[in-house]
């Protein structure tokens, strides 16, 4: 087998027929025969008188392409490269053939290419991932291609033509890839044969100002036939091919010639052979129908997903996660919300986790088709601390000017956009959501991320960067053509482009093939840019004036643009005429026809500035009692605005009925809605007349809790966009305020379908007490229930029912509303609800006295006062932990007359394994607690002045003689800020007794609590900040906000509307008798306090107590408390006695008020007999 190959693969015919005629021919012999033949041969040729000694070789470098003679036919040819030499001579002899994997000659003579069937060239090339073989002829490829070791596509040596570096041969088209290198276009030549990428210095140099500068470099480079070429140094660059990037070296050689792709970039980069071999797109389509149907797959109804790409979430190195309980989701939503996390857990978009530090709650948003869409809440969660993407959105004008000459348009919608990019693994964390069916994780990229516009906007714009007449904002795609081949062409490769990444389309939602379309606000056609018609309609359809209230309202309009309204006083002089004194108004012709003119004028594309990506925003909001205004405007550099597009409507009958601050609030939501296409994605600020909007609407602040859904409803919403929202008066927006006053005719018959139906409230793991328990416990109790029937009837409590006593001395206080017995204000909670009342109350383990103001603010029942008193003292967590009795009192600092004048500072720690930065306000008592890394000045003044850039700067600073609060750093902060800094005596910590009590009281609270720090100082401040002070009678919150925060205590109230309670102060007197059961301060260890009994008096405040163990302790009455244990015989209540006159605070420090004048008696009703009169149910 092995020698008849030899034979037959040997090129000489008369080599062959020598060996044919040899009986017995084995392989060693016919090798033996057929070499020295050959080598005979060659000596032949080196005799005197060979022809080839007058052959005049060509020179290497030669740049002309001679004609070879006639009599080269005769030479010798070898079999192994194509040479003129003899075979055995040739240096390819262990090369390896590329095209057959046989071993002793080269690709371009083997002869299985010959074998090759001519049919092959009639079929498509299949798609193998690999470069297209070129095609051979009898002229080299050039010798640019340069290697360590030797190209197999050169000609090794030969008479025949060689070509210089860097010179392309006239016969065989190069594969040309286009790269992005350092952001910059550049056309590279493919060079298989080339181990190294290079660039010439020429190229370089036309380069170099977006190229790093050159590092030497000690590689050498050999051509093929052996020169060395020594480079002028290498650069390190980054690569970009379609979504792929790397950073790779480029060698930089003398020279002009092209820039060459060498194998080892190709070891990195992943080349799209079959895109390279289409890589003009030169198709021709007949009609729009074939293009489609040629990419139908891009428009399937599953779902895409981005190929060879994942998103990367980043976040804070500091950020601590955030974990948020479901909340409750609507019954009439239940199931839909189910099927909606059913489908994306089937299409891939989220996978179930089983646990995860991450939470956010979802937002189930109500499409118009009544669909839902689940978003995830990531405001509270990972929005906060996420470094945002700062990829820019692109400008309008840059994408207008690649449209410029376009005729005909197609716009493409991305389907579901952000959800067709993958997530990186150690995103999806970061992304969980929490659902009534558990806990989720993203695998696509969600919405509501705030770095999700600029992420995806930077992976499309880089997937198609390589396409012409190609737009792309986020997910809408515009692409146009200079005619309908050109049109279709392009199309065509955008789609396939989208196909090939993987992606999908809406096709619902585009539009193929059309003359002019809608793109950013504006219409595009072949004569170039228009404002769109939608823009301007609120303006075009004003109503005709009725009064000269309207009319004010649209000169205002007309004012705030006279500068670019031409002779507008002129225009406008008939309509001034009625807004003089003892005018009459009479609309004739003449104001009719300024009228139109004004609004001719008005709606001109010379009054609407373009829509600009890199000027700031402004979206200025009014509502009037019967419609909204809307305009988006652009800040100019002088600090004018220019109107972008306005928009305003009627409101509906039902709408009417809003409050004002609710139809302020809507005016917001409609413009947001209304100019969503141009806001979304970028910050822009809120202009308002209505000044609550600007604390409730906040971009800053939670919710409210004691906000209306409606308003709640809308701030979630809002939170989807990045706003500042500012309080203008309504003379300064006039604008806004003449398109709420003149709205267009057309609105809605009824209240519009809101598009964002979210749920408000939390979910609460322990069951908080609401009315309609109150309401049911008290049908259930026969003596309340009796009592409520006698209230309604309005009868008189019986003197036969000795239960019902305790509500004669307030009987005329009694109301009923919705079923519940109410004194005054508060709720007469039923004996069913007062443990779990009482324990809400005393969640946050405050003392008695800021327990029963607390209490006095919601609730009432007989006995209440003692039942807190019980608790408290009973409480085996507070007894364990309380503080010392109150000491002897020092000299009062004086109280402000006004908030955040003084306040007093200190630190508390270390506690807890941290330190604490502890703030009071001196007048509200308003608490601030703070989590610091050290009790350094650095982490103090930070802390100082985020505080004080939410409630401004105080007066006076009172602090310790603490190393942080005595620095000349800290000196130097009080000083620029006109802060006037107290230091107390050295060692005495009661002058500064306010933070110094503050301190105590939140690290008592603090160990009482459980859960997560952050979450226990949360609730303590919350429980602190709601609750009124002996020593002013109001809570922190009310005196420092003007307000009462609203609590979980507010829904067992029917209603809100609960008056402060003002409690008046008392001092106690301790002593204490021979043999009382105390407690006692244990210094030696833990509990605080032990239980002792008194053995000896010693002194008026001094005893000598013995404990359980028979040790005899020494302590000061201010060390000793009395001790209560279950067996205790509590008193009872006076039954006439009113539980607000039997009211005691802890604090006896604080002056007792002077002694009000005597009431004047109350009017009783008379007591002689009447006949009464039926007038049916009464109801209170």
């Amino acid at each position: 087998m092995i020698r008849d190959r030899l034979v037959c693969g040997i090129n000489s015919i008369r080599i062959q027929r020598r060996l044919l005629q040899e009986p017995d021919l084995d392989y060693d012999k016919a090798f033996q025969i057929a070499q020295a033949m050959e080598l005979a041969a060659h000596d032949v040729s080196d005799l005197p008188g060979s022809k080839s000694q007058h052959q005049t070789p060509t020179p290497v470098h030669n740049l002309q392409h001679k004609k070879e003679s006639s009599h080269r036919q005769s030479k010798v040819e070898c079999y192994r490269c194509g040479g003129d030499h003899y075979a055995t001579k040739c240096k390819f002899i262990e090369a390896d053939c590329r095209l057959c994997g046989k071993k002793g000659h080269l690709a371009r003579v083997c002869r299985s290419r010959k074998e090759k069937p001519q049919q092959q060239r009639n079929h498509p090339k299949a798609k193998t991932g690999y470069p297209p073989q070129p095609q051979q002829n009898n002229r080299q490829h050039p010798t640019h291609n340069l290697d360590h070791k030797s190209h197999p596509l050169l000609t090794g040596d030969s008479d025949q033509e060689d070509y210089p570096l860097f010179t392309l041969p006239s016969a065989g088209k190069p594969i040309v890839v286009s790269v992005s290198v350092n952001k910059v276009d550049l056309s590279m030549e493919l060079d298989t044969g080339a181990s190294l990428s290079i660039m010439s210095k020429d190229t370089y140099s036309s380069l170099s100002s977006t190229l790093p500068p050159i590092s030497p470099s000690h590689v050498i480079l050999t051509t093929y036939t052996g020169e060395k070429i020594k480079p002028v140094g290498a650069i390190d660059v980054d690569v970009r091919y379609q979504s792929q990037t790397a950073t790779l070296p480029l060698v930089i050689v003398p020279g002009n010639g092209p820039t060459l792709l060498g194998r080892n970039w190709l070891e990195v980069i992943r080349l799209d052979w079959s895109l390279i071999n289409h890589v003009n797109y030169n198709c021709s389509f007949s009609s729009l129908g074939e293009v489609l149907q040629k990419h139908a797959p891009v428009f399937c109804s599953e779902l895409g997903k981005l190929r060879d790409f994942t998103a990367k979430i980043h976040v804070q190195s500091d950020a601590k996660p955030k974990f948020y309980r479901p909340r409750p989701v609507a019954l009439s939503l239940r199931q839909k919300v189910f099927d909606e996390i059913d489908r994306l857990r089937g299409l891939g978009v989220i996978t179930p986790v089983k646990y995860s530090e991450w939470a956010a709650p979802i937002v189930p948003i109500v499409k118009t088709d009544g669909s839902i869409r689940l978003c995830g809440d990531y405001k509270v969660t990972v929005n906060p601390v996420l470094l945002t993407d700062t990829y820019p959105l692109p400008r309008s004008e840059d994408l207008f000017a690649a449209l410029a000459g376009g005729k005909i348009f197609s716009k493409l919608d991305l389907k579901h956009a952000y959800l067709q990019i993958p997530l990186d693994e150690a995103s999806k964390k970061f992304t969980t959501i929490n659902t009534p069916k558990g806990l989720f994780q993203y695998e696509r990229l969600p919405f509501g991320v705030s770095s999700a516009p600029s992420l995806f906007q930077r992976t499309i714009e880089n997937l198609l960067s390589h396409l012409q007449h190609v737009c792309v904002y986020i997910d809408d795609i515009l692409v146009t053509g200079t005619d309908d081949a050109d049109h279709l062409n392009n199309l065509h490769a955008v789609l396939q482009t989208l196909e090939e990444a993987g992606l999908t389309l809406k096709q619902s939602k585009c539009k193929f093939g059309v003359p002019s379309v809608e793109y950013l606000g504006h219409i595009i056609d072949s004569d170039g840019l228009h404002p769109s018609e939608a823009k301007v309609k609120a303006i075009r359809e004003a109503p005709t004036p009725t009064n000269v209230t309207e009319l004010k309202s649209f000169l205002g309009l007309l004012n705030y643009y006279h500068k670019f309204l031409p002779d507008v006083a002129t225009v406008l002089s008939p309509l001034h005429l009625l807004l003089r004194k003892d005018t009459p108004w009479k609309w004739s012709q003449d104001q009719e026809k300024a009228f139109q003119k004004a609004k001719a004028m008005l709606h001109s594309s010379s009054v609407l500035t373009h829509y600009d990506e890199k000027k700031p925003l402004v979206v200025a909001c009014d509502a009037s009692p019967y419609g909204l205004g809307a305009v988006l405007s652009h800040r100019m550099s002088d600090g004018t605005d220019l109107p972008v597009a306005y928009a305003s409507r009627t409101l509906s009958a039902a709408e009417k009925k809003y409050s004002q601050l609710e139809k302020e609030a809507l005016a917001i939501i409609f413009a947001v809605r209304k100019f969503h296409d141009y806001i979304y994605g970028r910050k822009f600020v809120l202009h308002s007349d209505h000044k609550p909007l600007q604390f409730l609407l906040s971009e800053s602040k939670q919710i409210p809790l004691l906000a209306l859904s409606r308003i709640q409803r809308w701030a979630i919403a809002l939170s989807a966009y990045n706003y500042v929202i500012q309080y203008k008066p309504g003379k300064l927006i006039p604008h806004a305020d003449a398109l709420s006053r003149l709205p267009l005719p057309n609105f809605p018959s009824s209240v519009p379908i809101p598009q964002d139906v979210v749920l408000m409230f939390e979910h609460i793991s322990e069951a908080i007490v609401s009315a309609d328990d109150i309401k049911m416990w008290t049908d259930k109790d026969p003596n309340l229930s009796r009592l409520r029937q006698i209230v309604l009837t309005g009868g008189e409590v019986p003197d036969d029912a000795p239960q019902l006593k305790p509500y004669s001395h307030c009987f005329v206080e009694l109301s009923v509303a919705n079923g519940c017995l109410l004194r005054g204000s508060r709720v007469i909670v039923p004996p069913q609800g007062q443990s779990a009342i009482l324990l809400q109350l005393h969640e946050a383990h405050q003392g008695m006295s800021k327990m029963k103001s607390l209490a006095r603010c919601y609730f009432w029942w007989p006995g209440l006062d003692k039942a807190i008193e019980d608790l408290v003292k009973k409480c085996k967590a507070c007894q364990e932990n309380s503080a010392l009795p109150p000491q002897t009192p020092v000299h009062p600092w004086e109280v402000p007359k006004t908030p955040w004048t003084r306040l007093h500072i200190d630190h508390a720690g270390p506690f807890l394994g941290h330190y604490f930065l502890i703030l009071v306000d001196a007048h509200s008592r308003w608490l601030e607690v703070c989590i610091v890394p050290s009790t350094s000045s650095e982490a103090t003044i930070k802390v100082l002045r985020h505080i004080f850039s939410t409630h401004g700067l105080p007066h006076q600073l009172v602090s310790d003689n603490g190393p942080s609060f005595t620095s000349q750093e800290f000196k130097k902060f009080m000083s620029l800020n006109g802060i006037c800094h107290s230091l107390t005596a050295p060692y005495h910590p009661r002058s500064n007794g306010l933070a110094e009590r503050a301190v105590q009281t939140f690290k008592n609270a603090i160990k009482k609590m459980e859960g997560p720090l952050h979450e226990r100082i949360a609730r303590f401040l919350f429980s602190y900040r709601i609750t009124p002070q002996s020593t002013t009678g109001q809570s922190p919150a009310e005196l420092l906000m003007g307000r009462r925060l609203r609590s979980v205590l507010d829904t067992a109230h029917p209603d809100f509307t609960l008056p402060s309670q003002k409690e008046k102060t008392k001092s106690n007197a301790r002593s204490f008798k021979l043999h009382d059961k105390l407690f006692a301060r244990n210094y030696s260890g833990k509990p605080l306090w032990i239980p002792v009994v008194v053995c000896k008096v010693t002194g008026p405040l001094s005893y000598h107590v013995e404990t359980m163990d028979g040790l005899v302790l020494k302590r000061h009455a201010d060390q000793l408390r009395k001790r209560y244990t279950e067996d205790s015989e509590p008193d009872t209540l006076p039954e006439d006695s009113d539980w607000d006159d039997n009211f005691t605070p802890l604090i006896p420090n604080v002056p007792p008020p002077p002694t009000p004048p005597p009431l004047p008696p109350p009017i009783r009703r008379s007591t002689r007999s009447r006949m009464t009169t039926d007038h049916g149910p009464y109801v209170c």
